[in-house]
């Protein structure tokens, strides 16, 4: 009875973990740490991704928004591989200019930046 309960969970235990049997792509994602310039993390502050630079200086037509945990951290997903602006506030701070482009993101990658405000 024991052996038959360690097999099936073998069993189960490769056929999720074994790259053949599964399929699924990670979709394309950007991890965004905010942080202040004393080199720490900033909770709550509001995070906003522009497709273009016109829409990123005018605050027009924001592609996604989120908010940073407790440790400063965001996460979207489901985004295309092209660079974004991110525009990062926090009471009055803000990161205006810094570091406000990405490169264009990896297809079914997490791609992480560290984004400053002050």
């Amino acid at each position: 009875m024991n052996l038959s309960r360690i097999s099936y969970f073998l069993m189960v235990c490769f056929s999720v973990s074994h790259p053949s049997w599964t399929k699924t792509q990670v979709p394309t994602s950007l991890k965004i740490q905010v942080m202040d310039t004393s080199e720490q993390p900033v909770a709550a502050a509001e995070v906003v991704l522009y497709i273009t630079e016109e829409n990123y200086r005018y605050q027009k037509n924001a592609f996604a928004k989120g908010e940073t945990d407790k440790n400063g951290r965001v996460t979207f997903r489901r985004l295309k591989p092209v660079p974004y602006f991110i525009d990062a506030r926090n009471e009055l701070k803000k990161n205006d200019g810094l570091a406000a482009m990405t490169d264009s993101l990896q297809k079914n990658k997490i791609n992480k930046v560290v984004v400053l405000i002050e």
